[in-house]
């Protein structure tokens, strides 16, 4: 079998117009090569090159986005919510670094005379070209959000328990559970991991860190991506425009999980890789293993995806070629993997198998109207729409391509996955199918540039050998720029309208110091600094002291443990999600003194579980009476496969039962019941 074009020698490594072209051994197609057998550009890289390209064009995005965020909150500038202001400076932005990107990329392409000559000025073309995807994140998303300090969503909706797990993160750096004491996380953390590193070194609350690394962790992979992308293409230009595409489909389409945005950006370029290492590619084999395991630590849907279409590939070249070496291979990177994967599943797995917990599939209990349908980008009219027909009838032309035909394994799993995931509800399940929107439409999008590069490069020529001028050429690449580059223009700019409720969180929602990004008072958020001054005050420590609340914000402010989580589908099994609200409902019967920590003692020995030192509830309290009145709780009830999938219902805790071995304290319209020591 002969070796993938990808251990092959680059051309020149630090490549440029001038850069002498080696040759090309013969071997399986490769994006490499355009159709008609020649090399795609003379822009390809080494394994050496592309790993330190990486490596800067990350820091560098990361350090960009830093001080961009830090001279936005400088500014004051109107709400999005109340003001265009903000939305025209965002569309201002956008188009500048649009049209930057295209005039580096077309200079790049087509270098002025004696411009090959300065390696200054490629050198800044490059730069620009790596840098422009941190510009559209700052430009759709940064400034749209620059007068809040909370990110899409604020801490409403899902984004209250990130937000908490982050806080945990920044509190203790370790892969603790976000709300039960001495539990491992169940839910991946490497992104909250190292986004607790990131608050401690800035010297941020957790819950302020989140926003700037958001922002940070999206520009740099998309920014990594034009040196992957260049190694597997060839092409600088190609690697740009992919890098660039892709960060504008993620805003787009889902950039409110960061953490699973970052492993959709790689997972295109990953297909590619795992393809070249079944086919012998060294590199390739250690690139699709970092990936595979690394990803499982940051969003373990996508994971899976990328491994079942590892599997399928695997096993169509072993039969296909009559070969074991695939599968040899296929294990290989299984293996490799799952070493990496179990530095933040290992702990948790091993409580798993060694401890009671209760059931491991709550977290599938979701399906939301798109879960029930199938995603097609590229019957909607947009500029997606039309870069994912394009690419639909290239995968289908050009599928005698080994590279091109992982890309098309890849979608064809991803969409086998999707209905797979609606048949799942039948046993009372999902594999929560409408997640895979955004991986889907970044394949389409990547085979959309791929075919527009391979239609300006080689088009023509196939058609009608010699009939292309270096004239013509310029004059083609100028009309498919303008054409890109305007497609991009109409389509980025829509990202914040699309996303216009989710930044209206991010300014309505009450911060960690109870304001509010568009300037109107805050809610029951006012309260926190209160209730936590209270509970430091009697207990001296947040870390180790376990609270039960219902007040989600709370919990992500301040690094208290919690009795309950906020949710069954986002609660660790360890935890026995089902198990606390029974025993919270039984103390809600208890009206003797005494007897509600005498049960909820009785209910840690019994199951193991640290019981709430402190309780934080909504009710008065009656200072002529104190064991007169009651204090609200919200149970939280998975109800799948309802939409909503998750019913509040409204529980009371007698106050008789705190007149003694308590202290309670009003806080607005909350009541503190702390333990005695």
């Amino acid at each position: 079998m002969t070796r993938s074009n990808q251990d092959m020698p680059p051309r020149t490594a630090g490549s440029g117009a001038n850069a002498t072209r080696a040759t090309q051994p013969a071997g399986r197609p490769s994006l490499r090569r355009r159709p008609d057998g020649e090399p795609f550009t003379d822009d390809a890289i080494s394994v050496r090159t592309t790993l330190i390209h990486m490596i800067l064009a990350g820091g560098a995005a990361a350090a960009a986005v830093l001080v961009c965020w830090f001279l936005m909150a400088s500014i004051q500038l109107p709400a999005y919510s109340s003001s265009f202001v903000v939305q025209a400076l965002s569309t201002a932005c956008t188009v500048v670094v649009v049209l930057v990107c295209a005039w580096a990329t077309y200079r790049w392409l087509h270098p002025t005379p004696g411009a090959v000559r300065k390696p200054l000025f490629r050198r800044l073309l490059e730069a620009v070209v790596h840098l422009a995807p941190a510009g559209m994140v700052v430009s759709t998303l940064g400034v749209p959000l620059a007068a809040t300090r909370l990110y899409l969503d604020g801490v409403s909706v899902d984004q209250a328990f990130r937000t908490q797990f982050l806080t945990r993160m920044a509190d203790s750096l370790s892969y603790s559970d976000m709300a039960y004491l001495h539990e491992p996380s169940f839910y991946p953390g490497l992104w909250f991991f190292t986004g607790g590193a990131f608050a401690k070194v800035t010297g941020m609350a957790a819950w302020a860190a989140y926003k700037p690394w958001a922002l940070i962790t999206l520009a740099a992979t998309a920014a990594m991506l034009v040196p992957v992308w260049r190694r597997i293409s060839g092409s600088l230009a190609v690697g740009a425009a992919i890098a660039m595409v892709t960060i504008t489909v993620t805003l787009f389409v889902a950039p409110e999980e960061p953490y699973a945005a970052m492993v959709a950006m790689g997972l295109p370029a990953a297909l590619i890789l795992a393809r070249r290492a079944l086919h012998g590619g060294r590199w390739a084999l250690v690139g699709v293993i970092v990936y595979l395991g690394l990803s499982a630590n940051l969003y373990t849907l996508f994971t899976a995806v990328t491994a079942l279409s590892v599997v399928v590939m695997a096993l169509i070249a072993a039969v296909g070629n009559r070969r074991v070496e695939p599968i040899l291979r296929l294990i290989a990177i299984g293996a490799g993997s799952a070493v990496l994967a179990l530095i933040g599943w290992g702990p948790y797995l091993v409580q798993l198998l060694t401890s009671p917990h209760g059931p491991t599939g709550k977290a599938q209990h979701y399906l939301p109207e798109q879960g029930a349908e199938i995603p097609m980008p590229f019957f909607q009219s947009s500029a997606l729409g039309v870069l994912a027909l394009i690419a639909v009838v290239w995968l289908v032309v050009r599928s005698k391509d080994d590279d091109v035909r992982a890309l098309t394994t890849g979608l064809v799993t991803m969409y086998f996955w999707a209905v797979l995931s609606m048949v799942m509800t039948l046993i009372g399940s999902t594999l929560l199918g409408f997640r895979l929107e955004l991986p889907i439409a970044l394949v389409l999008g990547t085979a959309g540039v791929i075919a527009l590069a391979e239609l300006r490069l080689s088009g023509m020529r196939l058609l009608r050998p010699g009939l292309i001028s270096r004239h013509t050429s310029r004059l083609l690449t100028r009309v498919l720029s303008v054409l890109l580059a305007a497609a991009c223009v109409f389509y980025a700019t829509q990202i914040p309208g699309e996303h216009r409720d989710k930044i209206d969180l991010a300014y309505t929602d009450s911060d960690g110091e109870a304001n509010r990004g568009d300037r109107f008072p805050a809610d029951a958020t006012t309260y926190y600094p209160d209730i936590d001054k209270a509970l430091m005050d009697h207990f001296g420590s947040r870390s180790g002291t376990v609270v039960l609340t219902d007040e989600k914000s709370f919990m992500a402010f301040h690094p208290y443990h919690g009795y309950q989580a906020l949710t069954a589908h986002y609660a660790n099994p360890l935890g026995e999600f089902e198990r606390r609200n029974q025993e919270i409902e039984k103390w809600t019967k208890i009206t003797e003194p005494k007897k509600l920590a005498e049960e909820m003692d009785k209910a840690s020995a019994t199951n193991g579980w640290d019981g709430p030192d402190a309780l934080v509830l909504r009710g008065q309290l009656d200072n002529k009476n104190p064991g007169n009145g009651e204090f609200s709780y919200l149970v939280a009830d998975d109800i799948y496969p309802n939409q909503p999938n998750v019913r509040f219902r409204t529980v009371y805790f007698h106050a008789s039962a705190f007149t003694e071995g308590w202290e309670l304290k009003q806080v607005g319209p909350f009541v503190v019941a702390m333990r005695d020591k």
